[in-house]
């Protein structure tokens, strides 16, 4: 792995240079990664560091950059890809020459000399300060030389155009390099003439040609690779510096549409910024997100049992669901694009499941407001059933006298004295005030208030409907 110091030297020089002021592309990166022989780890911790270093130049957080984890290793893979494929044709290319050099040692050593510039830049990366320029100089005087032996050495001009338009900023001498590696290669090594290609436009842009730069990334776009949209935001932002605004905003919906690194990327490009119909293409796509999960919840909300499902208390499943939607609508509205896009069918399912909640909660309330007003009700109307129960209370106490009455007489009776406790009249008078008590009593205690049985089924309707959505969640 790359250390920190190494990191930052790369990204504050090689791969963000001055004259991009300084704005992070993957193109500055993908010789560099050649050059070093970066594995995709390190190639994806330096895509990472500059698209934050982008974010960090327009005063934004890079929060979203976590989540983009995945869609940085494919980045890193295929410009690793490329590494390795630029190692097979620079080995093969050595092998040319040296077949074509029949002997000359001049050819051979002019062959040597571009070998060992690519060597010394490789070093310019990772030297002090002090010792950069000193070889990319070197490296420079090298690939002269070998050039002014060997001028169809196409790897060497592009190296030499490489050189002035990243590191000594002299892009009319990069534009002219680099314009003869992709002649040359364009018969032998068609697919480096594309690489070459993308560089060339680079070089074009920084000279403020935007119309040669995009006529170039048109002729590339052909050519590039399934899946690699590398090339249409490259065009992209070639159309909107010359002005095409409307062919700029078609490429760069088809590459925002399905990648939303390059949304984030787009966010902070100062060839978008301030064109108010790219803008407005990025906040239409994120519109459009926001419509595709809407019609996703819908279309699964007609599939719920709960969309048919006749809930009591008339109670409206279909305004509770509304109301959710709406409130994660205006959640959604602040969202990053990264995760609407990413996380599109979670969203939906959690707007589906809070939807669920929502009206089991209002069951769950409906409920409880009635079994509220119910215990008022029975507050309200207790001093009756009390009564009842105080009455209910006399009556027993009556009719336990009554009966100790008669067990004392029989006793007496016993004796031969049952005469002394002669009161029947009075003890039938007792018994039919007990009869009487007993009988309000028992009708005051089994007093309900008038709408209450209403309410009470009401409630139990609600406790079942419950039990059934939680049951059937």
């Amino acid at each position: 792995m790359m250390s920190e110091a190494l990191l930052a030297q790369q990204m504050q020089g090689t791969i963000s240079p001055v004259r991009q002021c300084p704005t992070f592309h993957r193109l500055n990166l993908e010789y560099v990664a050649f050059l070093r022989g970066l594995q995709p780890p390190n190639i994806a911790k330096l895509l990472d560091n500059g698209i934050r270093g982008n974010l960090h130049q327009s005063s934004k957080s890079g929060e979203e950059m976590s989540s983009l984890h995945a869609e940085m290793e494919w980045q890193a893979t295929t410009i690793f890809n490329q590494s390795l494929q630029l190692l097979q044709d620079k080995e093969h290319f050595r092998k040319r020459l040296l077949a074509n050099s029949n002997g000359s040692f001049v050819l051979y050593r002019a062959g040597m000399s571009a070998d060992l510039a690519s060597k010394k830049l490789s070093e310019s990366l990772v030297v002090s300060d002090t010792g950069v320029s000193q070889r990319i100089l070197l490296a420079e005087q090298l690939l002269i030389d070998a050039l002014s032996v060997n001028e169809h050495n196409y790897r060497a001009h592009f190296e030499l155009g490489w050189i002035y338009l990243f590191l000594l900023d002299k892009l009319p001498e990069s534009t002219f390099h680099l314009t003869f590696a992709m002649q040359q290669s364009d018969v032998c090594n068609p697919q480096f003439a594309q690489f070459v290609r993308r560089h060339l436009a680079d070089a074009w842009y920084g000279l403020q040609k935007f119309g040669e730069s995009a006529e170039l990334m048109m002729s590339v776009l052909p050519h590039a690779l399934p899946g690699d949209l590398e090339v249409r935001y490259e065009l992209s932002r070639y159309l909107a510096a010359s002005g095409e605004t409307q062919a700029a905003a078609q490429q760069l919906a088809q590459v925002v549409g399905r990648s939303p690194l390059y949304y984030v990327q787009a966010q902070v490009e100062p060839d978008f910024a301030g064109n108010s119909e790219l803008v407005g293409v990025l906040q239409d796509l994120r519109s459009v997100r926001v419509q595709r999960i809407q019609h996703y919840v819908h279309a699964q909300w007609q599939q719920n049992a709960l969309a048919s499902l006749a809930l009591p208390d008339q109670i409206d499943s279909g305004a509770l669901f509304q109301q959710v939607v709406e409130q994660h609508e205006r959640v959604m509205t602040h969202l990053p694009y990264v995760t609407l896009s990413q996380r599109e069918q979670q969203i939906g399912a959690r707007i589906l499941a809070a939807s669920q909640q929502r009206i089991i909660r209002e069951v769950r309330l409906r409920s409880r407001h009635y079994e509220q007003v119910a215990e008022k009700e029975r507050q309200r109307w207790s001093w009756i059933n009390q009564t009842g129960g105080l009455l209910v209370h006399l009556s027993t106490i009556l009719l336990l006298a009554s009966l100790m009455f008669y067990l004392l007489r029989f006793v007496l009776d016993l004796f031969g004295i049952g005469n002394l406790l002669d009161a029947d009249a009075m003890v039938s008078n007792i018994l039919g005030s007990m009869l009487l008590l007993g009988s309000a009593g028992t009708m005051l205690l089994q007093f309900v208030p008038w709408g209450m049985k209403k309410l009470l089924v009401k409630q139990m309707e609600l406790d079942n409907t419950v039990s059934f959505l939680k049951s059937s969640s």
